[in-house]
């Protein structure tokens, strides 16, 4: 396919690196020379310099060929004109990255007038990430997939775990739960597990369940406590913690804001009345202990600083606080997290990243069996991919016991009738059931793509 990213900052580039990988045709519009040519030695795309809201611009990217458009600058006006041009000059679908919260209702309303396919927000997308992410222990990285039916859960076996030497088949049967392994790293290698792989000490393992299967069963092995969370702090007064704050007063959680800017302080008094606003420098460790660090339930770090947002991170993890999750936008940090035991944190070009393969894999499969949705695990080594099974289909009533499933790929998941079950050998997959797949193949396109 045919893609013009506009923009190319944080997000554009995750965003062009992510579908440059997947074989597609990139095209780059950047107002900056100096981020176009670093972009280009970098990745194997088309580079056009030049404001994305301009016609000649577009002309130039020659948009009127293109099969999708994303405006991702970091000016929501811009966007918003740039998929407006686009779409008139003949591009077939368009996304905007709109970040303000005041345009989010407005957006959702006039989409269709705008020309607009989706818009993305990382700020709410990773505020929601973080609510999921605070219900699990700073050792188990989480995260979302098949809209919100299914948790995604990594985690580390550490010394004396009772899951070390086990075998998987026997796990369930002995801790009375229902997830599944679905990918364990072990010697810097991703193995696909089967009943009888072995668990061992300082192996790296994802599961998947929902949200309660997979707490009731981290409570059972010790790793997650059963204390509720209540109290919440938050150093960092962005947009995220916009969202965030919103999201916890919605659940009735008690929030606690530390920021240094003294304006963005006056404005998040006025929106949340409920939350306590503190102006001051998160950063100071004194300050974080006279406002009660360590009677908190969850601490989120989110400055715009990746190293403050590990130290403080550190520092209220060593003061007992059982959540705690820093907002991380360097990958080269990811090696320094896992060290230090910070194995949770949020990075919002890559979920916006994912959001957006997940639409184009969408896209190309408008004839056939779509990939509903996407998310890569294990520093992106395995993908997590929710198939709809269309007349297509080579195995439609076929159990999965009988099918010549390529090495590397389990299927976990069926839904019949908007119920999700564990798929087994007996499981027979029916027209308009949505399948759940892991593989270490990448870039299916298509449910008939699992036979060898």
């Amino acid at each position: 396919m045919k893609i013009i990213v506009v923009g190319d900052g944080k997000v554009g580039f995750a965003i062009a690196k992510q579908l440059n990988q997947e074989g597609h045709d990139i095209t780059v519009v950047e107002n900056k020379s100096s981020v176009l040519s670093s972009t280009m030695n970098q990745l194997d795309i088309v580079g056009v310099q030049g404001n994305g809201a301009s016609l000649d611009t577009l002309m130039e990217a020659r948009v009127s060929s293109s099969d999708l458009l994303i405006a991702a600058t970091s000016t929501d006006e811009v966007n918003i004109i740039c998929c407006l041009l686009a779409k008139k000059l003949g591009a077939r679908h368009t996304i905007a990255r709109i970040r303000n919260p005041e345009y989010n209702n407005t957006v959702r309303l006039i989409k269709d007038e705008l020309g607009l396919s989706m818009s993305i927000n990382p700020e709410q997308a990773a505020a929601r990430e973080i609510l999921r992410a605070i219900r699990f222990s700073n050792s188990i990285k989480v995260s979302s997939f098949a809209k919100g039916r299914i948790e995604l859960a990594e985690v580390k076996i550490k010394e004396n775990s009772p899951l070390s030497n086990m075998r998987i088949c026997d796990i369930n049967r002995r801790m009375k739960s229902e997830v599944l392994f679905v990918a364990v790293q072990r010697n810097g290698e991703v193995i696909i597990p089967n009943g009888n792989t072995v668990i061992y000490e300082k192996d790296r393992v994802t599961l998947t369940g929902s949200t309660t299967q997979l707490e009731k069963f981290f409570i059972r092995v010790g790793i997650l406590s059963d204390r509720t969370v209540n109290e919440v702090m938050i150093v960092g007064g962005g947009r995220i913690t916009y969202y965030l704050t919103n999201m916890l007063l919605e659940l009735g959680m008690d929030v606690k804001i530390i920021e240094i800017n003294k304006d963005k302080c006056v404005n998040l008094v006025e929106k949340f009345p409920q939350a306590t606003v503190i102006h001051g420098d998160g950063t100071d460790h004194e300050l974080l202990l006279s406002e009660s660090l360590e009677e908190m339930d969850a601490f989120i770090a989110l400055t715009d600083n990746d190293e403050e947002n590990v130290i403080i991170s550190m520092f209220a993890q060593n003061h007992g606080v059982t959540h705690v999750l820093p907002k991380v936008n360097r990958v080269s940090l990811g090696f320094l997290l896992d060290k230090l035991g910070l194995e949770n944190s949020i990075t919002p070009k890559f979920i916006t990243a994912n959001q957006i393969v997940q639409y184009v894999r969408a896209m190309q499969n408008t004839v056939g069996s779509n990939v509903e949705s996407l998310i890569k695990l294990v520093n992106d080594k395995v993908e997590a991919l929710e198939f709809r099974v269309r007349d297509n289909c080579r195995f439609i009533d076929v159990p999965i016991k009988d099918l010549n499933i390529r090495k590397g790929i389990i299927i976990t998941y069926v839904t019949h009738k908007g119920v999700s079950k564990v798929a087994t050998g007996d499981t027979r997959i029916q027209l308009s059931d949505t399948v759940i797949i892991i593989s270490k193949v990448a870039g299916l396109r298509d449910i008939n793509d699992l036979l060898s």
